[in-house]
């Protein structure tokens, strides 16, 4: 995502700079932020013993990462809404030329809408199978039934996004393939895909 975010920051700095960019003629930009975060549980709150060293590292080691994504996030939205803000000024300021001559860089700000879609196992209704997603290793090789979960798990965390609800519902996205899933969440019960 740190890319993404230099890439943004560099179109806006050269916009401010009123020099064209490859970009200019975009208007929408989706993100899709998937969040591979699993969260398996532990009983160490049941056990008179502390947690082995390991076990603790491994825990440990997430949070920071957890928290660079999360903030990661939040600089994208923070960019969506001074791009939103720099607009609404700019069309407010139009009708007055001294305001516009004065406020060069507001002129130019940057037309395009950042549009985050967050990808999540918490997004899912159904409690058990986050709870088996969650206890999946971080592997290379996973069996078929895991897979066929996870990619099914992919896709009702996606079509679960607000933003995909609205773009759907507008006729700007379209599904292709089965829909979500009804019922159980089995991978017995899926439509192949």
């Amino acid at each position: 995502m740190r890319g993404v975010l230099d890439v943004l920051s560099t179109f806006e700095a050269l916009h401010a700079a009123g020099l064209k960019t490859p970009y200019d003629h975009v208007r929408n930009i989706y993100i899709l932020v998937v969040n591979s975060l699993a969260t398996p549980p532990n009983d160490w709150g049941l056990r008179e013993n502390p947690p082995a060293l390991f076990d603790v590292l491994i825990k440990a080691t997430g949070t920071p990462i957890d928290r660079y994504s999360y903030d990661t996030v939040e600089t994208l939205r923070d960019i969506q809404a001074r791009w939103a803000s720099l607009r609404e000024i700019r069309d407010a300021i139009k009708p007055y030329p001294e305001l516009r001559a004065k406020l060069g860089a507001v002129m130019r700000a940057p037309d395009i809408n950042i549009r985050v879609v967050e990808v999540s196992f918490s997004t899912l209704s159904d409690k058990a199978e986050r709870d088996y997603l969650n206890t999946l290793p971080t592997s290379f090789v996973l069996d078929g039934e895991s897979v066929d979960r996870l990619r099914g798990a992919a896709r009702d965390a996606i079509l679960a996004s607000p933003e995909i609800k609205r773009l759907i519902a507008n006729g700007a996205l379209r599904m292709v393939g089965p829909g979500p899933r009804v019922g159980p969440s089995s991978a017995a019960s899926r439509p192949k895909q």
